[in-house]
């Protein structure tokens, strides 16, 4: 065996390694999620709490209701959804890794599937953010109801992260589809 197969063989191996601490570090992150968000909503108290610190300047009752509350959560769980979508498919794509399927059209696709879930939640935080203000204010009396939006220099990176890794993972999948077709030529 030549030098240079015994360092690829070695990175190869690296990279197998190091995806099967990092699947089970996405399927930590998963639970963790989910656990955080069931446990929010199951206590009001804390759920108050939550939407109190999400929105420190917003001029609304000290009493949630159990109308706002229940929108709140629905609300609150497109976020979630989104992040455990992104997790998934970064779990996914360190499975691929680590059964050693690095350069195929399935990886793309979890790569590019990582970038969308980071654009999309990035419009979704806008969104959530945006019509909750107003659901916390509607009942308020005139001139103190508030439509906020809230940008922040995280989401402009969190968006050009996430469009980076969607051109890369259509790039590798334009590029396994070449060396498959340069594969039937042979």
């Amino acid at each position: 065996m030549n030098s240079s197969a015994k360092v690829a063989d070695d990175a190869y191996f690296r990279v197998k390694k190091l995806s099967r601490w990092l699947k089970a570090l996405a399927s930590l992150g998963m639970i963790i999620s989910l656990g955080f968000g069931l446990s929010v909503i199951a206590v009001p108290e804390w759920f108050d709490n939550m939407v109190r610190l999400s929105y420190p300047d917003l001029p609304f009752a000290t009493y949630i209701s159990w109308f706002k509350r229940g929108l709140l959560i629905i609300l609150f769980s497109l976020p979630l959804a989104v992040t455990l979508y992104g997790l998934w498919n970064v779990r996914l794509l360190f499975d691929c890794y680590a059964r050693g399927r690095v350069f195929s059209e399935i990886p793309a696709r979890y790569i590019r599937n990582v970038g969308l879930a980071m654009v999309v939640n990035v419009i979704t935080s806008i969104f959530v953010h945006s019509i909750g203000s107003v659901l916390l204010t509607f009942d308020n009396p005139t001139g103190n109801r508030q439509f906020t939006v809230t940008l922040s220099s995280n989401m402009y990176l969190l968006v050009l992260m996430g469009g980076l890794l969607i051109v890369i993972g259509w790039v590798m999948q334009e590029a396994s589809r070449i060396s498959d077709e340069n594969r039937q030529f042979v």
